[in-house]
């Protein structure tokens, strides 16, 4: 699938796509424009989210291009990017958000399916962004899982992350321990958490993926449980 000049406003979530294969171009997001919320008797603004883009955890393969981010990510607390008194949102009454909303997210609920090369992106740009990445754990946020640990994407150009020089993009929870923490250079964001790896400041560097498959009958009990 391919979509191209996909432009939305006031949204809870700009967009999430399960697809083996999506191209995403010319996209625009802008999670607050200012405008009031209208809202059902008894609800609040403040319980919606204002997230950009959501990642799944496997299976997926999006690279997207040319993608504007704007007023998306929860405001208080997360001043690393942007510390406009303006960015992102708030719990006003007005036109709040979800104290837990961010620009991108990343499920990391599962430790039977896991992220391979699964993403790119280039040309970002967050315009008054509050809270940039966040790892989304639906299942129990106290625990880590195999998909939160070696959770990752390329950042062809830096714009994604900031460095805005190719940067691979992987998680940055303590317990990946080492993994991801190639040299002393590479670069901690405390807000997915996750940590940024310049592509060029080691030789041949990139993604790839090994596949172990040993005892299918065993393997199928991954993720269940008696």
């Amino acid at each position: 699938m391919k979509l191209t000049g996909f432009e939305v406003h006031d949204v809870a979530l700009g967009l999430e796509a399960l697809e083996p294969g999506f191209g995403i171009d010319q996209l625009l997001v802008v999670c607050r424009s200012g405008e009031q919320w209208i809202m059902p008797e008894g609800s609040q603004p403040s319980s919606s989210r204002a997230d950009g883009f959501r990642w799944y955890d496997t299976g997926q393969e999006h690279i997207i291009t040319s993608a504007t981010f704007r007023r998306c990510g929860y405001r208080d607390g997360y001043d690393t990017y942007d510390d406009s008194p303006t960015r992102g949102c708030d719990t006003n009454s007005i036109d709040g958000c979800w104290g837990g909303s961010s620009v991108w997210g990343m499920l990391t609920h599962s430790d039977e399916f896991n992220p391979e090369v699964m993403q790119a992106t280039k040309d970002i740009t967050y315009e008054d962004c509050g809270r940039r990445f966040k790892l989304a754990d639906f299942a129990n946020d106290e625990l880590s899982s195999v998909s939160g640990r070696i959770q990752n994407w390329l950042d062809i150009d830096g714009s994604a992350s900031g460095l805005n020089e190719p940067t691979i993009i992987g998680s940055g929870l303590a317990d990946a321990g080492k993994w991801w923490r190639v040299e002393d250079g590479v670069v901690e964001d405390p807000e997915g958490p996750l940590t940024f790896i310049k592509i060029d400041n080691g030789p041949d560097r990139g993604l790839g993926h090994i596949r172990m498959e040993f005892d299918e009958e065993l393997h199928a009990t991954v993720g269940e449980t008696a």
